[in-house]
């Protein structure tokens, strides 16, 4: 591959995953980069593919004699928690460094709509409420388009909430929200206060908000030994100012089905099923809910992989992954309840600016060696690193998902010989056959990192066949833009030779080398640092970064015709509910 051909390239528009063994489909991404591994895996994917792959699929053939259907037995109810978080207002809120307002915000503060707004007080508030109630009346305080005030942005494993001020003053803003959790996990809560540059546009022509001043922020776990509610002030940290918070924690007992969820937007489609947006009705949180059609998992020999996926995703507990919220089923379906990231794919983002700067490039990189990190320490190997199944947050920061082809219980010197992942980034060692260990996982990294370098994967070809006669054989080659420490580490990392690769001796080997030499890891995995790009994203449920051959499609839970299995298939199902990693299922407390 020539130096002109990897300079002027642009990102592939269709890549696919395979595997011999288990395949799930990804749950954010673009129709046209969806995977493949089994037959009718996905319209229109390349029958090249599936020819490879075909002699090797072997359809399990458990139908039970055909029956009436009959409803799955109430779920036993299992002890939840729910957590609920008031911001009231921020005091003493300033640019950091003594820096200027931008020139947008402060032409705004000018505005009559300005001066209406900074008459907004916590008792006025609170006072209409107490007025509109009186009435019988809905709560009709709006949240005016304040937008040159600081908003914020909340997280809570992964999900967060954008939380704009009602009205105040730059130092002042006013917030007076109230937002509900689900708590699966003791996990901290994080809060970053922004200034927006600009006001903001909408539609296609909408700018990234990278510009937006940051302001400070504030990390805490909530300690609930004092009766369960706690109100006080918390310093930002790397800004002036106070946030007044309050938090208070409820155990209740539920069990979920379906109607817990009102459906709002397919986001992703394939032929297990769907991913739709959802939103929770008694939290009002916004969730991304992967349906999968159990008939489709039993015909492909897939439920074993299936309940891999929901026990890592279970399992893992990183700010760069996507977590799994909650899990239940019907006779038909299984059903994930995941974090829902909008902040689109890295390979949306990739795509349209052909290539990252090194900074940029390197932090995401940073991010995802932890999240890879991770995995190896819970012995998982991840096999399908790319950019259509890596997310942004509101913030910027990096979430991976689709865990469906996994690999779990691979110990330090252990291989496995299934031929899987994406063509692009396959590892030599998974080509010639050889086996393989959690090293692949480095080599993906390497070839991600060049891709949002040069604006191609380093062996890229048209033709399958011989891409993979390069991965194999030709020289790695370096566009020019490429810098000396970027060029050190990919080559270590892109080593054909699993055992000298980088990383193979563990993440800290990578860590320790140069081209991350700038990067504070320790603040990194709290989130400490900003990251070089944020998305624009103008709520929680705007889905402006996916597809709309999904967005369009009415968003139902659609019937599935004859799906009769054997109680014996059925059993087999009987792990995959889940209700958050330190409640177990069926346990119920007071």
């Amino acid at each position: 591959m020539s130096v002109g051909s990897v300079a002027t390239g642009t990102t592939p528009k269709s890549r696919s995953s395979r595997c011999s063994g288990s395949r799930l489909y990804t749950p954010f991404s673009n129709l046209s980069r969806l995977s493949l591994s089994c037959p009718g895996s996905w319209e229109g994917a390349r029958s090249r593919l599936w020819s490879i792959f075909v002699q090797r699929m072997t359809p399990a053939q458990v139908l039970a004699p055909p029956r009436q259907l009959r409803p799955i037995a109430n779920p036993v109810p299992v002890l939840v928690c729910l957590e609920t978080i008031r911001v009231a207002w921020a005091e003493g809120l300033a640019v950091p460094d003594g820096g200027a307002l931008p020139p947008a915000v402060q032409a705004a503060l000018d505005s009559q709509q300005a001066k209406v707004a900074a008459a907004v007080s916590p008792s006025s508030v609170t006072q209409q409420r107490l007025a509109n109630k009186s009435r019988g009346n809905r709560d009709s305080v709006q949240r005016a388009q304040c937008w040159w005030l600081p908003y914020l942005v909340m997280e809570y494993e992964v999900n967060q909430v954008l939380i704009t001020p009602l009205g105040g003053e730059i130092d002042k803003p006013i917030f007076m929200y109230q937002v509900h959790f689900d708590v699966s996990r003791n996990s901290e809560i994080s809060m970053q206060c922004y200034l927006r540059a600009e006001e903001p546009k909408r539609g296609e022509g909408a700018d990234d908000l990278g510009n937006d001043v940051f302001m400070g922020g504030i990390k805490f776990i909530p300690n609930f030994d004092d009766g369960g509610q706690q109100d006080q002030w918390y310093d930002l940290v790397g800004g002036p100012g106070k946030i007044q918070i309050g938090v208070s924690y409820q155990p209740m007992t539920q069990s979920l089905s379906i109607e817990d969820f009102e459906l709002i937007t397919v986001i992703g489609k394939g032929s297990f099923g769907k991913v739709m947006q959802v939103r929770k009705r008694d939290t009002s949180r916004i969730y991304a809910l992967k349906t999968i059609r159990k008939m489709h998992i039993v015909n492909r020999n897939e439920i074993t992989h299936t309940l891999a996926e929901r026990l890592v995703l279970a399992q893992v507990n990183s700010p760069f992954i996507v977590p799994l919220k909650f899990g239940f089923q019907s006779e038909q379906k299984l059903y994930l309840v995941l974090a829902f990231v909008n902040g689109g794919e890295l390979f949306h983002h990739l795509q349209r600016e052909q290539r990252f700067n090194e900074e940029r490039a390197r932090f995401y990189s940073a991010e995802l060696l932890l999240a890879l990190e991770h995995l190896h320490e819970l012995d998982v190997v991840y096999r399908d690193l790319k950019p259509e199944n890596i997310l942004l947050d509101f913030t910027g920061h990096i979430a991976l998902c689709d865990f469906g082809l996994c690999k779990l219980n691979m110990k330090a010197d252990d291989k496995t010989n299934t031929f899987c992942g994406t063509p692009e980034y396959l590892a030599p060692e998974i080509l010639n056959g050889h086996g393989y260990n959690k090293a692949i996982d480095w080599w993906t990294l390497g070839v991600l990192l060049y891709e949002m370098l040069a604006g191609l994967p380093p062996f890229y070809d048209e033709v399958t066949d011989r891409m993979y006669e390069k991965i194999l054989n030709d020289p790695l080659v370096f566009p020019p833009e490429i810098g000396p420490e970027a060029r050190s580490i990919l080559t270590q990392l892109l080593d054909r030779d699993p055992t000298q690769r980088l990383g193979v001796n563990g993440a800290s080997e990578i860590k320790k080398h140069p081209f991350f030499a700038s990067m504070d890891f320790k603040l990194l995995s709290q989130k400490k640092l900003q990251p070089p790009f944020k998305p624009n994203v103008t709520s929680p449920v705007d889905v402006s970064n996916f597809d709309t051959v999904f967005t369009v499609e009415p968003p139902v839970d659609s019937v599935v015709e004859n799906s009769n299995l054997s109680e014996t298939v059925q059993a087999q199902f009987s792990g995959f509910s889940y209700y958050g990693a330190n409640i177990p299922v069926g346990s119920v407390q007071s």
